[in-house]
């Protein structure tokens, strides 16, 4: 169990691990923790895991990293690279920048979820677990510590710390997990189904999370056995009965007559709102990107061995550089928005301006900001301390100008963003505030001479060609 914690003010010394830097501390596990650190080639912030050898077996340790290799989904937190000496294991993954799920739940101004925002969530942790199920993998240790949410508060599932390779039908032996976890069969120190203890964990979450306190709580152990071991707790107030019905399939004591996942995905409370769509996972790629490759070129990597170590599945240097620029790119794109056009406009320009420069200065120099913002970072360069590394890592590299494309959609209708190009509804409303008359006006002093009335309609004009204008240079349709 790793608790994530961003708040900390102590930071630690630098320590540079092959092509990162790291920094302090973000997060604890009964047997490691995890740190904060940059990659140094990218300057893109990551989480590097410590697997403490002294602490783990060997077994362990390889099991974990077996797993985490071989997962990749949305909604799992993505591995980058793993490195090893010998004190450690590090294992370099994406960072969930808003922390665990636990935390988010305590930080809410009602301690606890909204049931829509509760149900967006539980979707996406079923798909996770869907996706591991039908791999083969019980995870055992589904908790909110170890949901993390990122920048987009959309979940990750984390640390397999536990996690096992089963086969349907497989039981198992043994006591794992949080206490406050643990279904019925484990107190009773039963043969268990790796899958329906997840299903179980499932239950306890969702619980907290639209209550934001735990299903079966005491001072002392017996309670908690006693509680878990009858499924006895206070049905929650704040969820629907729909919900409570899903609530109560999960929390079953008999694992034999606990739901599998697929039957928890049909549940009509995951229906409601957009409805339960199965994500994908995704695979690593098969094809370089060009992109990436380019960039990787002007580091100084070899093109044959990286598209070696993705085929390999490696997680080595180049492989983890590869995908850190895949990750800075998908993120880059995720933050693209076509921004909200302002109510107030420039003064229009002249007809002779109009006919020489379609754009303004100011306009096409934030135009030009704006396509900047689309590329990575140009430059790449290491630090002062690189000096012992190979000096092609010292190159900088920078990506070529991409050009931001809007599909469209059957109707033949452009798709925009979020909130763009509001204003363009408020046209109307704009030139009837214009012309409309202040109560009490008379009449006759708020009518214009016809030459005013044709330079405002002129004004008119000019706003909404040059609204259009900027359209057109915003957007470019697919032929």
């Amino acid at each position: 169990m790793l608790m994530y914690n961003f708040s900390s003010s102590s930071k630690e010394e630098i320590t540079v691990i092959g092509q990162y830097n790291m920094t302090e501390i973000i997060g604890y596990g009964s047997c490691g923790y995890v740190k904060l650190a940059h990659h140094r080639l990218t300057d893109t912030t990551v989480a590097i895991k410590l697997l403490l050898k002294k602490q783990l077996e060997s077994h362990e340790i390889e099991n974990e990293v077996a797993i985490v290799k071989s997962v990749r989904h949305p909604h799992i937190i993505r591995l980058f690279q793993v490195m090893e000496d010998e004190n450690c294991v590090y294992l370099v993954t994406e960072l969930a920048t808003r922390g665990h799920l636990l935390g988010w739940i305590n930080k809410s101004p009602c301690s606890r979820l909204f049931e829509y925002e509760a149900r967006r969530l539980f979707k996406q942790i079923v798909s996770a677990v869907h996706y591991l199920h039908v791999n083969g993998i019980a995870h055992l240790d589904l908790k909110a510590d170890n949901i993390l949410l990122d920048a987009s508060r959309n979940a990750k599932i984390s640390d397999f710390g536990i996690s096992i390779r089963v086969t349907p039908g497989q039981l198992l032996k043994g006591v794992c997990g949080a206490l406050i976890f643990r279904p019925p069969e484990m107190f009773l120190n039963k043969m268990f189904d790796g899958y329906k203890v997840d299903i179980w964990n499932l239950g306890v979450l969702l619980y907290m999370m639209t209550t934001g306190k735990f299903p079966f709580e005491g001072s002392k152990l017996v309670d908690i056995r006693i509680q878990v071991l009858e499924a006895r707790y206070t049905s929650p107030l704040y969820l629907s009965a729909m919900g409570r019905d899903l609530l109560s399939k999960m929390l079953t004591v008999d694992f034999n007559q606990r739901p599998a996942i697929e039957e928890i995905m049909e549940h009509p409370w995951l229906s409601l709102g957009v409805g339960f769509g199965l994500l994908p996972d995704e695979p690593l790629p098969s094809k370089l990107d060009p992109i990436i490759v380019t960039v990787m070129c002007d580091m100084g990597y070899n093109v044959a061995d990286t598209e070696k170590a993705i085929q390999d599945r490696a997680f080595n240097e180049a492989m983890g550089t590869y995908l850190v620029i895949q990750e800075h790119l998908k993120e880059s794109a995720r933050r693209v928005e076509l921004k909200t056009m302002p109510f107030a406009l420039p003064p229009c320009t002249t007809p002779e301006d109009n006919s020489t420069s379609p754009l303004s200065p100011r306009r096409r120099s934030a135009f030009s900001a704006r396509h900047n913002a689309f590329s990575l970072s140009s430059e790449f360069q290491l630090h002062d301390d690189d000096e012992q590394l190979p000096l092609k890592r010292a190159r900088s590299a920078s990506l070529p100008f991409l050009p931001l494309y809007t599909l469209q959609s059957s109707s033949s209708s452009l798709m925009w963003g979020q909130d763009s190009f509001s204003s363009l509804g408020t046209l109307e409303s704009l030139h009837s505030v214009e012309n409309t008359l202040p109560p009490g006006q008379p009449q006759g002093e708020a009518i214009a001479p016809s030459w005013n009335i044709r330079q405002g309609w002129r004004r008119v004009a000019n706003r909404i060609v040059a609204i259009f204008r900027r359209l057109c240079c915003c957007v470019k349709a697919p032929k």
